[in-house]
């Protein structure tokens, strides 16, 4: 009898898990489970002092945690203060500073980086530009206001901090490879008609253009355009949970921003000295369409 109940129990269960699955794919339109495989280089950025805006959610802070594995030192930064200190409390690693910092506001950039080299306990050696914001209001219904407010931050602000920080770099001697990461989007390679994404063609535009400017000087410049990522700026990816279907691109499903990070190591690395001035688009195919 025992045998029995038991049995009827795991039918029950699995006629349950089912019932679960078969409802999600009705939601979505399918299902579909990731498993990210973490790499790991043996502390490949040890001593390597980083900063990363925007680097309290998302892929900042995803691209934050592998470096801490790898062994830098790390000071992300963000506007909300909140976040910032969750973050640093969970983590709860010495290598991890933060820094409350709205990129956007251009007359404090000095002062900041000030801030933030005393943070990291000297020079800054890679800068990881992933401060961002989004909207999709869209064409013709976008306004001044969400336009300059989109472009204070994804465009004139990350412009603007990379400008000032490469000025210090040039002007020292014998400071050694450095290196920047912008993270775009695959939204600057496909057609754009609002601010989000024509920020995005920006950023790969200036890596590219920095990525030739700088390479002599020993400032090497690279890019990442992920495409729909499970973070806060795609909610309906965080409904979905573990199912990571997505029906837009041609593998169907949606990235971790872990994927993301591990490509970001990759570049941060000497194993990469020799890419200059990409963006390497991660969308799962999207912008072959």
């Amino acid at each position: 009898m025992g045998k029995i109940l038991y049995k009827i129990k795991r039918i029950l269960k699995t006629i349950l898990l089912i019932f679960k699955i078969a409802k999600k794919v009705y939601k979505t339109g399918g299902y579909s489970l990731i498993n990210v495989s973490s790499i790991n280089y043996g502390k490949i950025l040890q001593g390597k002092k980083i900063l990363v805006t925007g680097g309290s959610s998302g892929i900042g802070l995803s691209i934050a945690k592998k470096c801490l594995k790898e062994g830098a030192t790390v000071l992300i930064t963000g506007r909300n203060e909140i976040k910032l200190k969750n973050v640093v409390k969970t983590i709860n690693n010495p290598l991890l500073n933060m820094l409350v910092w709205d990129i956007s506001q251009i007359v404090i950039g000095k002062e900041k980086i000030k801030e933030a080299k005393e943070l990291l306990g000297g020079e800054i050696d890679i800068l990881v530009n992933n401060a961002g914001i989004i909207n999709n209001l869209d064409f013709p219904d976008v306004t001044e206001e969400l336009w300059d407010k989109t472009y204070s931050i994804n465009s004139k602000g990350t412009f603007f901090l990379t400008q000032l920080l490469c000025r210090q770099w040039i002007k020292e001697d014998g400071i050694g490879l450095k290196k920047i990461i912008n993270i775009s989007s695959q939204g600057g390679f496909v057609g754009a008609t609002y601010p989000y994404r024509m920020t995005k063609w920006d950023i790969a535009g200036l890596t590219q253009g920095l990525g030739i400017k700088l390479a002599p000087l020993g400032i090497i410049v690279n890019g990442i355009a992920p495409g729909v990522i499970s973070t806060s700026m795609q909610k309906k990816c965080l409904e979905q949970k573990e199912n990571v279907y997505s029906s837009i691109n041609p593998i169907n499903r949606y990235a971790l921003p872990q994927e993301i990070a591990e490509l970001a190591i990759f570049l941060m690395s000497n194993s990469s000295n020799f890419i200059v001035g990409q963006t390497i688009v991660c969308d799962g195919g999207y912008s072959l369409k």
